[in-house]
């Protein structure tokens, strides 16, 4: 199974820190590609910790240029009708 369809497999199962879902990926790389990628094809939403939905605008910053990294325990993931119909 894909780690992005991993990633899919545990959202169904409520919203995740990306602290725990970067433990689905090999390595930092293809974190941050697998999640943007499923971001951008809309599977999965971007929160923050209090719920805030993030912009599109904003994940290219985020997950593009790595910053996300230094901050995984600020952000949340949480399923689409749309992903959870590809678990």
């Amino acid at each position: 199974m894909s780690a992005e369809l991993e990633t899919l497999d545990q959202l169904a199962g409520g919203d995740l820190r990306l602290s725990v879902i970067l433990g689905l990926y090999p390595d930092d790389s293809a974190f941050t590609r697998g999640v943007l990628g499923l971001l951008s094809c809309g599977d999965v939403r971007l929160l923050t910790a209090d719920a805030t939905e993030v912009p599109a605008w904003r994940w290219r910053e985020l997950f593009a240029e790595g910053s996300v990294l230094k901050e995984l325990d600020r952000y949340l993931l949480t399923i689409t009708d749309q992903g959870v119909k590809k678990v």
